[in-house]
């Protein structure tokens, strides 16, 4: 049974969570006539991460016309109190924390300034899961995993680096900035993060299957005969890796 305090700490690192989430994938928005309303869009396979949202707090999820994405999206004023609420001090990204202003100033609502972040705080994997890639491609005929995450401004990725290592580069194709991490025990230690503040989208499997990958990199499995135990052990962790 949990404990008052354990009820209070998951709901609190929810709380992060969704900050973390608005700050990658989502809107607060005000509209001509002055309505507000919270807005998160997500991948294709990410419709189970935004009903956990829509479970907490009411809205809809919609399938958007003509992309490959879900739309959250709240505007009932009771709901949307509840999330100012929840996220307030928690909003940090150079976009985000404009909007959250407009917002706390349409319903005189005292704004937050954000909290310094620690490593104890579930702001993070919403990012992540927001914005986050997991991947990995051939170097040098060996298998190289990437953690990355791509922003447009590359203050709003610096809180990565600081507390998980890594890059930050600026990617000339997309024009963004991307945070990321190739070193097996820095992704080791971010793992060892998302035990205890876990993603919610469809990115949590790859992380799930991280280990798997390691282990079958230090058998060289992959560069095996193709009759071999160990390739086929390979070419079933890709099939799992790229079925989402």
């Amino acid at each position: 049974m949990n404990t008052n305090k354990e009820i209070t700490e998951n709901q609190t690192s929810w709380n992060q969570y969704l900050a973390g989430l608005i700050d990658g994938d989502g809107s607060l928005l005000i509209s001509n006539t002055g309505f507000a309303s919270l807005e998160i869009t997500m991948d294709i396979y990410d419709e189970y991460a935004l009903n956990k949202i829509k479970q907490k707090l009411g809205g809809s999820v919609k399938l958007r016309s003509g992309a490959r994405a879900f739309r959250y999206r709240l505007h009932n004023k009771t709901g949307l109190l509840d999330a100012i609420h929840r996220i307030s001090g928690n909003i940090r990204n150079s976009k985000r924390v404009p909007q959250l202003q407009k917002i706390c100033n349409l319903y005189n609502i005292p704004y937050k300034e954000p909290v310094p972040l620690t490593i104890e705080n579930a702001w993070f994997a919403g990012f992540f899961d927001a914005d986050g890639t997991i991947s990995y491609s051939m170097k040098r005929e060996s298998p190289q995993l990437i953690l990355s995450v791509s922003n447009k401004y590359n203050i709003d990725l610096i809180m990565f680096k600081e507390f998980f290592g890594g890059y930050i580069r600026l990617d000339k194709a997309s024009n963004t900035y991307k945070w990321e991490l190739y070193n097996a025990n820095d992704i080791s230690f971010f793992c060892d993060y998302l035990k205890k503040y876990p993603l919610h989208s469809h990115k949590k499997k790859r992380i799930f299957l991280i280990k798997r990958y390691y282990s079958l990199k230090a058998c060289c499995a992959y560069k095996q005969e193709p009759n071999s135990l160990l390739y086929k052990a390979w070419r079933k962790f890709e099939e799992d890796w790229n079925n989402l």
